[in-house]
């Protein structure tokens, strides 16, 4: 009974912020990546609506990894999952979404061609992004519930702010499967103007 109370407790306050028109329905009974697109839009209309500025269609905005609130160093299959839905989201809300890990040349190898890296020595060194949307998850016994915020990069003020819970069955099975991320020197790419 407690574990139920505990559950209905933790949505309701994710919720105290939307007016009813704003909540969403999510059908977790379809597949864990259904539910994980529709997670993402949930979030991305909750970063619309909350926005606090107004030219979205002409400030760049760079979506980077989200990370757990235990350690903001590292990432997990979530943390990459969720900005790549989130790219998807914003941009067909209008959005001038920046993907800084293209490269500026097709890579051709026997095993296929591409454009995506994370060798920063292939990637370009200053973008002119205005904003960046970011965030942090925390687990819970019921799920995992993630904080997402758009910042602004000259000032650092969030401009716009959304949650969501992830049930933990969706949590359990997307980061049961395994990932892959090469080796690569750490260095940094200058965002903003």
């Amino acid at each position: 009974m407690k574990k139920i109370l505990l559950a209905i407790a933790t949505m309701m306050l994710l919720q105290l912020g939307a007016s009813a028109n704003d909540r969403v329905s999510i059908n977790y009974s379809q597949s864990d990546a259904g539910a994980m697109n529709q997670l993402m839009s949930a979030i991305s209309t909750q970063l619309t609506q909350n926005k606090n500025f107004k030219d979205v269609q002409n400030s760049a905005i760079a979506i980077t990894s989200f990370v757990s609130l235990d350690d903001l160093t590292s990432t997990s299959r979530l943390s990459t999952i969720i900005p790549e839905n989130l790219i998807h989201e914003m941009q067909v809300r209008g959005y001038k979404v920046i993907d800084f890990k293209t490269m500026d040349t097709i890579k051709i190898n026997n095993s296929g061609d591409f454009l995506f890296s994370r060798d920063i020595a292939k990637l370009r060194k200053n973008l002119n992004i205005d904003y960046a949307l970011t965030g942090t998850y925390a687990k819970y016994r019921t799920g995992t519930v993630v904080n997402a915020r758009i910042i602004c990069l000259k000032t650092h003020v969030v401009l716009s702010s959304a949650q969501i819970l992830i049930p933990s069955r969706v949590v359990k099975r997307i980061s049961g499967v395994n990932r892959k991320i090469p080796n690569f020197v750490p260095n940094t790419i200058s965002l903003s103007k």
